[in-house]
């Protein structure tokens, strides 16, 4: 039985964030014409891992900082923004895991 994405708010971030698996972030890149790669998870898994330290969706400044103790010094934002095609890191990045949008974004 194929995986479906769970409800999703009006700016394609998942309602209720315990609804997140690997399988449902595979499906949520896929509308961005993006294929999640084991590195892709680990970031994922890390923004999560944040979520659930600090209750927030993290804001790319501190993302980035928590990326780079927590994975390693390859994790900056310019090659956040490669590796997930786009401009928005933080927001794309909390999409993807499944996460409320952080609060600064528009």
């Amino acid at each position: 039985m194929p995986i479906e994405i769970p409800t999703v708010d009006s700016d394609g971030h998942l309602i209720n964030h315990l609804e997140w698996t690997p399988e449902v972030a595979h499906l949520l890149a896929a509308h961005d014409d993006l294929v999640l790669t084991e590195v892709h998870l680990q970031v994922l898994f890390a923004m999560r891992i944040f979520y659930q330290r600090f209750e927030h969706a993290p804001a790319t400044r501190p993302l980035i900082k928590f990326l780079l103790q927590s994975i390693g010094p390859e994790m900056t934002n310019a090659h956040l923004m490669a590796l997930f095609n786009t401009g928005l890191v933080a927001r794309t990045l909390a999409r993807l895991s499944g996460l409320p949008k952080p609060a600064n974004c528009l």
